[in-house]
């Protein structure tokens, strides 16, 4: 009984024999067209919950509207700051509003086909270098987690980022002739791809390098002809405005794989509250699915997860902000890793069925963190948007900070943002110290200012570094320049949005 069992398990983990991808595919035993239902189901689920995308995805947007209208890839006409993260991205939000779509729209589609992307590449190679249990884990995990879903209805690009790694990784293991023209994709689709593409690339041919290089010379070379640099300003602007820590303040990135509470809560971020009632199997299933993956490190498979890993640990090293659609690539990592290790941990059907239930029991609650979440954004910020599309001159300059959807609504207007996103000026203030608004205030001098009420009369910024005013002086003195034209919600508190404009004429 006992050599009996021995040879089940084996047998379970060991590596299924390749099929042809249309055969394998269509295999209703196979970890393909099941996960594909369920992910068609969970993201056509979100989309009729969650109206909006999210607040950052519109800032992309008016960069590719500006740039469909003949102004140019800018958010402000006749700026040319990089201001978002990525530029293939942008152009392919740009082509669907050229061919009359909306963005939102057009991006959640794309996202779904990308999706279907990410689940087919990555079952196919854990099918065949793993084993089927091993595609089956991580086509449920991706289809149902309902973080994954509301990522997809985000409008941000991390979805599509994934699914060209993966694609990538399933090209180069497959030796096509386009795995180099998609790792290239890989490296300048966002910031970190880059890394990403590197660490990829050493599982593809001389040839996919050479590819891969051209490309990248190609489409950073014309991003610094057109902005002065390869690297997007609003990751400078983030890393001066909200700081770049450390190690040590990197617990977003990781408490979640421990099944422990590390502090007086079960993880920094709601995110990863919910996934550390899973670590108990998960961090074991990891680590036996990171000392698989050492044995099988010649194969493509090791090569994404070393491609996503180097991401993950990037963040930790530096103690990166977190916002929830940059867990997309250490999740993706970490979902890989599960799904390699679990079938050699466990082979009683009882423990996948009861994980299936759990993911199953996650869209109880965990969708709305999301679609709260978009629906507050827009209730708050699109009045205000309106309000200024209607009342602001074209061509007049508002200081605000929430830019994405009001920068969208409002797109005959100039901002400058407090995050200093597309503002240089703003984030090198910054960098320097306390009294920034009021010196940016001083020389910018905005017609329109838009303040949450915690500026207006505390002189307290939502977030990041460096005090607004020097002095409680200087914020009367900065602000007697600017009358209250509007006002938000009553429930709001703190964070209502106020609208001032300015009545005395600026100093020439």
């Amino acid at each position: 009984m006992a050599r009996a069992r021995t040879t089940a398990t084996r047998t379970t983990s060991a590596p299924s024999a390749p099929a042809a991808p249309s055969r394998a595919w269509l295999d209703l035993r196979g970890p393909f067209v099941v996960p594909l239902l369920a992910l068609i189901v969970t993201r056509m689920w979100m989309s009729s919950r969650m109206p909006y995308a999210s607040e950052d995805a519109y800032i992309t947007f008016r960069y590719a509207w500006n740039l469909v209208h003949g102004a140019g890839a800018v958010f402000n006409p006749g700026e040319h700051v990089y201001g978002f993260t990525s530029a293939p991205w942008m152009t392919w939000l740009a082509l669907g509003l050229g061919l009359g779509q909306d963005p939102a729209l057009w991006s959640r589609v794309s996202l779904v086909l990308a999706d279907v992307v990410t689940l087919f590449t990555v079952g196919s190679l854990l099918e065949r270098h793993a084993s089927r249990t091993s595609g089956w884990c991580f086509g449920l995990m991706f289809a149902l987690w309902p973080y994954c879903a509301a990522l997809c209805m985000s409008g941000l690009e991390m979805g599509a980022f994934i699914a060209l790694l993966a694609l990538a990784a399933w090209l180069i293991d497959r030796k096509h002739s386009a795995a180099g023209v998609v790792l290239g994709l890989v490296a300048v689709f966002r910031p970190e791809g880059l890394l990403a593409a590197g660490a990829l690339a050493w599982w593809a041919s001389r040839r996919d390098r050479w590819v891969t290089l051209s490309l990248m010379v190609a489409v950073l070379g014309a991003l610094t002809l057109y902005y002065g640099s390869p690297i997007p300003h609003s990751v400078r602007a983030k890393a001066v405005t909200y700081g770049a820590p450390g190690p040590l303040h990197s617990m977003a990135w990781w408490d979640w794989t421990l099944p422990t509470p590390l502090s007086n809560r079960l993880g920094v971020t709601s995110e990863g509250a919910n996934m550390v009632i899973y670590s108990l199997i998960a961090s074991p299933a990891a680590l036996a699915g990171a000392f698989f993956l050492w044995k099988e490190r010649r194969r493509a498979l090791a090569g994404v997860v070393m491609a996503a890993g180097a991401v993950w640990l990037s963040y930790i090293a530096v103690g990166a902000s977190y916002f929830f659609w940059y867990l997309a690539t250490p999740l993706f990592a970490w979902m890989l890793l599960v799904a390699c290790g679990l079938p050699r941990i466990a082979t009683g059907r009882w423990l996948y069925a009861a994980g299936t239930i759990a993911l199953l029991g996650a869209w109880i609650y965990q969708p709305y963190l999301y679609i709260n979440r978009a629906l507050s954004e827009q209730g708050l910020f699109s009045g205000a948007g309106d309000f200024l599309a209607q009342n602001v001159a074209p061509g007049a300059t508002v200081m605000l900070e929430p830019l994405g959807i009001i920068g969208w609504r409002a797109r005959e207007q100039r901002f400058i943002d407090e995050v200093g996103l597309v503002a240089p000026a703003v984030t090198t203030r910054r960098a320097a110290g306390a009294g920034w608004y009021a010196d940016v205030l001083r020389d910018q001098r905005p017609d329109w200012l838009l303040m949450r009420a915690n500026l207006l009369w505390r002189g307290t910024a939502l977030a990041g570094t460096g005090a607004p005013f020097r002095s409680e002086a200087e914020r009367t003195s900065a602000m007697a320049a600017y009358q209250v034209i509007a006002k938000g919600d009553s429930v709001s508190g703190d964070q209502n949005l106020i609208i001032l404009k300015r009545i005395t004429p600026p100093t020439p």
